[in-house]
């Protein structure tokens, strides 16, 4: 399966971390961030991650941290 390639700037914008906070994060040990790679042999290169394992995260992420009391008033007209 091929996968696309993401910079540090789209991963930012899909996970709502500054790129400075994915660096950070990253040096932290981060479940996500630390699988990131450098483009590169340069200290400067840009980082890059698989966009599955982003996208992964991010729906693991959204139903981890839903409002379960928010389906008991699905279908009955309260928001």
């Amino acid at each position: 399966m091929s996968t696309r390639t993401l910079t540090i700037h789209q991963i930012s914008a899909r996970t709502g971390h500054s790129p400075d906070r994915i660096r950070h994060l990253r040096v932290h040990g981060h479940e996500l961030y630390s699988q990131c790679w450098k483009n590169g042999a340069a200290h400067n290169s840009p980082l890059c991650l698989d966009e599955d394992v982003v996208d992964a995260w991010v729906r693991k992420q959204k139903k981890s941290t839903g409002r379960p009391e928010a389906a008991r008033y699905e279908g009955r007209g309260v928001a």
